[in-house]
């Protein structure tokens, strides 16, 4: 009895120490591979050469940073680009992104609709419910700019 209780303890244990094995070894290669600084600027560099994890933070600062000044844009090129390449932080990152640009967090309404719509056409299923939320807080001008912005 109390080994079928420690079992799923014992599971997730051996679960998570594969996954940070995993983590460790992907970085501790992608970091022989990069010769990038030590200090400040470190991240920076590592993100330049494609590195998903410096990437990742880079793009959740610039999220964090996007919702106290109104601008993700610099959150919303880093997350495209790690979903592009399949990082499943990066498409995480991404639905954030897209939540905040629906509800109006991005200062820009028309630049945030135009960004939904773009996504939207590109195959991202989730975005209508995001970019009618936000049409809702807009003009009818304010929607006929964005869809030209988009080229919608």
């Amino acid at each position: 009895m109390v080994w079928t209780r420690s079992l799923p303890a014992t599971v997730l244990a051996v679960s998570l120490t594969i996954f940070m094995v995993s983590v460790t070894n992907a970085a501790t290669a992608a970091e022989d591979s990069i010769d990038c600084p030590e200090g400040e600027g470190w991240l920076e560099c590592r993100a330049e050469a494609g590195d998903p994890y410096a990437l990742y933070r880079l793009g959740r600062t610039a999220y964090e940073e996007g919702r106290e000044s109104g601008d993700f844009s610099e959150a919303l090129r880093l997350s495209r680009q790690l979903g592009a390449a399949g990082d499943r932080n990066g498409a995480r990152l991404l639905k954030m992104v897209h939540m905040q640009l629906g509800w109006g967090g991005h200062k820009d309404y028309v630049q945030a609709y135009a960004w939904l719509n773009e996504d939207a056409a590109a195959g991202i299923d989730y975005l209508d419910p995001w970019i009618r939320t936000l049409a809702d807080k807009m003009t009818a001008d304010e929607i006929n700019q964005a869809k030209k912005l988009s080229g919608n």
